[in-house]
């Protein structure tokens, strides 16, 4: 039972950080994507940053 709970965590964890790490450029694809939209449509101010980069500038 330990040895399944070992395992797991030796697995779940490092698929947690390269996911987390990928959401980044994710996040950078669809901003770009929006950037190049029509120019008849009206821009709007939405701020595609990734949620960390958003947090650190406010403090």
């Amino acid at each position: 039972m330990i040895e399944h709970l070992i395992l797991g965590v030796f697995l779940v964890i490092p698929l947690l950080i390269v996911a987390f790490l990928f959401s980044d450029e994710l996040w950078q694809e669809h901003r770009h994507l929006h950037e190049m939209r029509p120019a008849h449509v009206k821009p709007r101010r939405i701020d595609w940053r990734h949620p960390l980069r958003r947090t650190r500038n406010r403090l």
